[in-house]
């Protein structure tokens, strides 16, 4: 899985920034799924994968 480097960069800002990011809209900016933005979100911007 590829992960869009703008879109990691992008979480982390709102981390430092302590701002909670709408997940369907980043989603929809970046062409991915809600479920991996989640996922990156809580994984420092690391999709986890499934074992």
């Amino acid at each position: 899985m590829k992960v869009n480097v703008n879109l990691t960069g992008e979480i982390n800002q709102m981390k430092e920034k302590g701002i909670k990011p709408n997940f369907s809209d980043l989603a929809r900016r970046y062409g991915s799924d809600r479920k991996t933005v989640k996922k990156i979100w809580d994984n420092d911007g690391k999709p986890k994968r499934k074992a």
